[in-house]
């Protein structure tokens, strides 16, 4: 009977680094892929110390450490076997596209997820690839609230999905981006159908944390939209419930309170709506500064509804410095023009 071959040591790591994530403990996979890493390159494995590099990477994203996600994206984006192989460029481009997204450098965001998409478009291999960098590049000009050239992105990113090569679940989290950019542009029909088509492909019984961010994120869509329909509020409960069920990082808590915040406010509960705000708000740091800079719009809303005139403007300007900081400065304009009606 052959005797097992001996796996390397950095094929182990990279196995525990995977198992620790697999069970949400970020930290311990984030080690274990450093180590694996530092031995895969001890081993002379160039590309084995690539992938873990990039897996470590992924593993700082999944722990909301922006900043250190972010450093080691933008190693990988520059380094010379990244060069020499577009579709690991690509890869290292799309994540350093949402690492710049997270800290709200949306003009970045965009360029870097525009770079992953040119050197991956129109190779059928590498479709995934492209359909992850659309994606990416959509997120940035939507939270920028550039809408229409995100739109026009979207339909690039449909037709890529219309082929058999593309599997149910990367299909799903196409059509929640396509959505998302659907509802923010007022095409709420197109928002409904996108989502729902997401909804289906998108399997909550393989991956609860999937599913808890999902109907969160179509939660915030409709409540953008102004929508407090039932399907909104299902959509919130769903996400409180996967969240509670998987757990999450306090950015997905903060997330998800947020949402919670938004249906209160639209459906005219400011006091309940401040409880939630106020916390919030004082933890924004944890926040992409898009997101920080909504909460402290929304909290300015809510306290002029309730007549703390004061508060209520130091909350709007906060809003419109953090919208300025993100280079969202169109938004950072609608708070600004908000406050000057109010004064």
């Amino acid at each position: 009977m052959p005797t097992p071959r001996k796996l390397p040591l950095y094929v182990v790591a990279e196995l525990q680094a995977r198992e620790s994530r697999k069970k949400r403990d970020f930290s311990a996979a984030i080690d274990r892929a450093g180590e694996a890493a530092h031995l895969a390159l001890q081993a002379g494995d160039e590309t084995a110390w690539w992938n873990m590099t990039y897996l470590q990477a992924e593993c700082h994203r999944d722990h909301g450490s922006i900043p250190e996600c972010l450093e080691l994206a933008k190693h990988l984006a520059g380094h010379p076997l990244s060069a020499a192989q577009p579709p690991l460029a690509a890869r290292a481009f799309t994540l350093l596209a949402v690492a710049l997204q997270g800290l709200g450098r949306l003009p970045e965001a965009a360029e870097a997820a525009t770079s992953a998409a040119a050197l991956v478009a129109g190779d059928d291999e590498h479709v995934y690839l492209h359909i992850q960098a659309q994606q990416g590049l959509i997120a940035a000009l939507a939270e920028s609230r550039h809408l229409d050239e995100a739109w026009s992105e979207c339909l690039a990113l449909e037709t890529l999905l219309l082929t058999d090569l593309v599997d149910e679940d990367t299909a799903g989290k196409a059509y929640w981006v396509i959505g998302n950019v659907a509802f923010l542009s007022e095409r709420l029909a197109e928002g409904g159908r996108c989502h729902d088509l997401a909804a289906e492909r998108l399997s909550r019984s393989k991956d609860v944390d999937l599913w808890a961010r999902f109907n969160r994120a179509s939660a915030v869509m409709r409540l953008e939209a102004k929508l407090t329909d039932q399907a909104t509020l299902r959509c919130i409960e769903r996400a409180e419930l996967a969240t509670e069920a998987v757990g999450g990082t306090d950015r997905d808590l903060l997330e998800m309170s947020f949402a919670r915040a938004h249906w209160y406010y639209l459906t005219g509960d400011m006091a309940s709506a401040i409880a939630l705000l106020e916390p919030i708000c004082t933890r924004s740091g944890i926040l992409a500064v898009q997101t920080a800079g909504e909460a402290s719009f929304l909290l300015g809303k809510s306290l002029l509804a309730c007549g703390d005139w004061t508060e209520a403007l130091r909350r709007l300007e906060t809003g419109a410095a953090f919208f300025d900081r993100a280079a969202a400065f169109e938004r950072g304009a609608e708070v600004r023009a908000f406050m000057a009606t109010v004064e």
